[in-house]
């Protein structure tokens, strides 16, 4: 059955009136008051950066750059949920003064549908919960449906599995559009691209641009991913369909984002170290030696960037904070991974989030061990870390590992990025690049931090991989709770602990193994009631932060 997409009109009717919505409208300033709670759950705060070293021309090219972000944002409502648009435009009519707060969350969560709390709906209206294939495939279409198509129509499999299209039914029968064609903003994208292209002086970026206009149109990003891995300079920019995250039917599909960012080029010097250790990194997996990959590029790059617009994809509910990208194993495999850490945004959420988390929830002999530094440094290696590994399945350099464990990906990649940067941690202090005093601040860091992931809903890749991490870690005895509800770190268990949940995941990865992906997550991407009570005692911190920008 077709689900049934209600919005709001002035006076609040729900236009698709069965007796359940009805009800629902007779206490329609129920979901008002549900609304004016849940916002509190993110911080307002404009996040600045520091442009006055720019020339007028760069200042030109990143205010260019923000106006694509602006139509790439515009193309994620498209994707986000199927009746985003058509709620904000309604919610855009009403006039009464409690009318802005549904606006802004409604603009928070890029639909109807709420991040943090199981991507249910918080206006009246149906469907009651976000369909799962978000706005790339037909709403009422089953993972059953699609997976018998493709085993009857082979020929199809590529394109319908394809990152970079729409799946359609026409008279019974799926059809793969392709981005470039159904999004009727991708032109003016590559042309806006094409205007900064004019700005940028610098040769590899203007290079960049111009192909990245070009893969817009076209949906082939592999040269435009290339070129990007050369981009030098100051200016950096994230924008297309990225990340897979909004596909929770299969993880098929990217959706678009923009991120334009100038290069904290200080900042970026105390972390150079990390870039000359890749390949330990690499050959110190703890994982069983023949997954160990033969061939990698150890030139993986990072920076430290400060973020001057967001937009789609990473600006939705909860923000990134860094980014470890490309995605295609192609070019990570030629030229490395490109690690961008948003410092800016790191240093927002740090003082948001994590400082009041650790009062609350560590014991107090712990809690003096948050450092701003050991944040960044975990998130750091946590981008790192999403190079290390393999792309490819093992014994099958065809079948991408993202492809291989489809929807289960993401909270198994972003767990294995996570416990990975702790690990390498470790290998640091062996190696003497950090003393005891500073991987203790990191390990109880790394603790806190735990926390400020789980609440960021259960559908979150990000929270599920970090129930992983607590429910495994306490299984293994590395953190302990107490009756009261506060948590430590357990020095003499941790790495212990580290080392097997770090050989689970890099195996599930490794094999691709989507029925033990499976059990693994049924077993450890569990919310307790100990956990419950936990995020319960923080209820009066916020979860994330409402974001604002240069433009």
């Amino acid at each position: 059955m077709k689900r049934v997409v209600a919005f709001l009109f002035i006076s609040i009717i729900v236009i698709s009136c069965g007796k359940n919505e009805e009800a629902k409208v007779e206490n329609r300033d129920d979901f008002r008051q549900i609304v004016a709670e849940r916002i509190k759950a993110y911080a307002k705060v404009k996040v600045d950066a520091d442009i006055s070293g720019l020339t007028e021309r760069e200042k030109t090219l990143i205010k260019i750059l923000s106006d694509a972000g602006k139509i790439a944002e515009e193309i994620f409502w498209q994707q986000s949920a199927a009746d985003a648009i058509a709620v904000r435009d309604s919610l855009a009519k009403l006039n009464k003064p409690d009318d802005e707060i549904l606006r802004e969350y409604l603009r928070i969560n890029f639909g109807p549908y709420d991040v943090i709390h199981g991507n249910e709906r918080f206006l009246p209206g149906e469907p009651n919960t976000r369909f799962a294939g978000a706005g790339f495939y037909p709403q009422d279409l089953t993972k059953e449906e699609f997976e018998d198509f493709v085993a009857k129509f082979p020929e199809e499999k590529e394109k319908l599995e394809s990152n970079y299209t729409v799946v359609i039914r026409q008279a019974g029968v799926l059809h793969a559009v392709p981005y470039g064609k159904y999004y009727k903003l991708a032109a003016d994208l590559a042309t806006k691209l094409e205007e900064a292209a004019d700005y940028a002086d610098e040769p590899t970026l203007k290079k960049y641009l111009l192909l990245r206009a070009k893969a817009i149109r076209t949906d082939d990003y592999y040269e435009s991913d290339m070129a990007w891995m050369d981009v030098k300079g100051k200016i950096d920019v994230v924008i297309g369909p990225i990340e897979t995250y909004q596909d929770a039917l299969f993880g098929y599909k990217a959706a678009y984002e923009a991120v334009v960012m100038v290069k904290d080029e200080e900042a970026t010097k105390e972390f150079e170290m990390f870039k000359s250790l890749v390949g330990h990194f690499e050959n110190n997996l703890p994982q069983d030696t023949k997954y160990t990959r033969k061939k990698f590029s150890a030139e993986t790059q990072l920076n430290i960037v400060n973020v001057v617009y967001f937009g789609g994809d990473c600006q939705k509910g909860t923000k990134t904070i860094a980014a470890s990208l490309p995605n295609d194993p192609r070019v990570r495999d030629a030229k490395g991974g490109k690690n961008s850490m948003y410092k800016n945004m790191m240093e927002a959420k740090f003082n948001a989030t994590l400082i009041p988390i650790s009062k609350i929830i560590l014991m107090p002999e712990q809690q003096q061990y948050v450092d701003k530094k050991a944040f960044t440094s975990f998130v750091t290696l946590h981008e790192f870390s999403h190079t290390l590994g393999r792309g490819f399945v093992y014994g099958n350099d065809k079948l991408e590992v993202r492809t291989a464990l489809k929807e289960r990906y993401s909270p198994i990649e972003e767990c294995k990025a996570d416990i990975v940067s702790m690990w390498n941690h470790k290998l640091l202090l062996d190696l003497n690049k950090y003393d005891s005093e500073y991987i203790k601040r990191a390990q109880v860091t790394y603790l806190a931090g735990l926390f400020r992931s789980i609440r960021f809903g259960t559908e979150s890749a990000h929270a599920r991989a970090n129930l992983i991490q607590l429910n495994y870690l306490k299984e293994q005895g590395a953190i302990v709770v107490t009756k009261e509800g506060k948590y430590k770190i357990v020095e003499e268990k941790f790495w212990d602990g580290v080392k097997s949940l770090a050989n689970q995941v890099l195996t599930i990865e490794a094999t691709g193994d989507y029925n033990l992906a499976g059990e693994f997550l049924k077993k450890y991407a569990v919310t307790t009631d100990e956990i419950k009570k936990a995020i319960e005692m923080l209820k009066d911190v916020p979860r994330d932060i409402d974001s604002s920008y240069l433009f």
